[in-house]
């Protein structure tokens, strides 16, 4: 797909990237030329056409470029003043910067060889835009909770997490057997054999606070238990509605009647009505609604002992 929006700086600059292109691809063809500057075949005849009355001071046959398209084939000449590639601009090279600290970060201990190369890379870029202090690049997970679970997923091995679960707000450690990496809604996902649960359970990448190799455990799972379904919870909001549909997946149409949601945890449920401040209202089931009153009447409680 190319792209329909052309600006002037856009353009300016793909034509300062063409002429280096093409001086270490001469011959190749417009068609292919097109795809790698992802435009249209008629945009890059009208780049070259450009080009073609570009050069220096004078602006004679002497000093303009030497450019030959007319056979569907591209060559330059006489284009030595823009042959080298256009430089790299604040943001381009931060982003590069970053880009490098995410490499370092995810290499194996045991390529120093390549840490070291991309470090001597760094210490280039950022004197070039005078940057001193050391730029990081924060992933949603650790470089190396990634690395050893793409291993395990390679040699079929098991490993223990430690994993924060938002369900029930708790830390737990877990023997799993990962399965498979998945990518939803902009987070990892990690499809695993959960030896604790008895069953496959799905782990967001960056809750796992710690994960370590580990031996299989002793007494086999040989039969995965029958998974747990989901349970209707009744709703209605009184206000806040963007909130609301945010939180409980609701769409605008709904906001004036009563909601069924599903949800295999009762505390996910509770915890979020509780962080809803009175904007949403459990209806159904009773008991859920009565907890929910139990625990807020605890925390007036205690502002009021204070």
């Amino acid at each position: 797909m190319h792209n329909s929006i052309q600006t002037p700086l856009s353009r300016t600059a793909r034509l300062l990237d063409l002429v280096p292109y093409v001086a270490s691809h001469q011959g190749i063809e417009i068609e292919a030329l097109a795809q790698n500057f992802n435009v249209t075949q008629a945009q890059m005849i009208s780049d070259l056409t450009t080009l073609w009355m570009c050069g220096l001071p004078g602006y004679t046959h002497l000093e303009l470029m030497d450019l030959s398209f007319d056979s569907g084939f591209v060559t330059i000449y006489n284009a030595q003043t823009l042959s080298n590639p256009r430089s790299l601009n604040s943001e381009e090279t931060i982003a590069l910067l970053l880009g490098l600290d995410l490499v370092i970060q995810s290499l194996p201990a045991e390529r120093e060889d390549l840490r070291e190369r991309a470090r001597a890379l760094v210490e280039k870029l950022s004197s070039r835009i005078s940057i001193k202090a050391k730029l990081t690049a924060i992933p949603s997970a650790a470089g190396s909770v990634r690395a050893l679970i793409e291993n395990a997923l390679t040699k079929d091995s098991w490993v223990e997490i430690t994993y924060h679960s938002s369900y029930s707000d708790t830390v737990s450690t877990r023997l799993i057997h990962p399965l498979e990496l998945r990518t939803e809604g902009g987070y990892e996902y990690l499809w695993a054999l959960c030896h604790s649960a008895r069953n496959l359970r799905v782990f967001r990448i960056d809750r796992i606070q710690k994960l370590v190799p580990s031996a299989p455990p002793e007494a086999p799972l040989y039969a995965v238990e029958k998974e747990a379904e989901k349970t209707a919870y009744a709703i209605r909001v009184h206000s806040r509605p963007r909130a609301a549909m945010e939180r409980f997946s609701l769409n605008r149409d709904s906001l004036s009647h009563e909601n069924e949601i599903l949800s295999f945890s009762s505390e996910w449920v509770q915890r979020s009505i509780m962080a809803s401040s009175g904007s949403v209202e459990v209806l159904e089931p009773s008991g859920l609604r009565n907890e929910i009153a139990m625990s807020a009447q605890a925390i007036l409680d205690r502002y009021k002992a204070h």
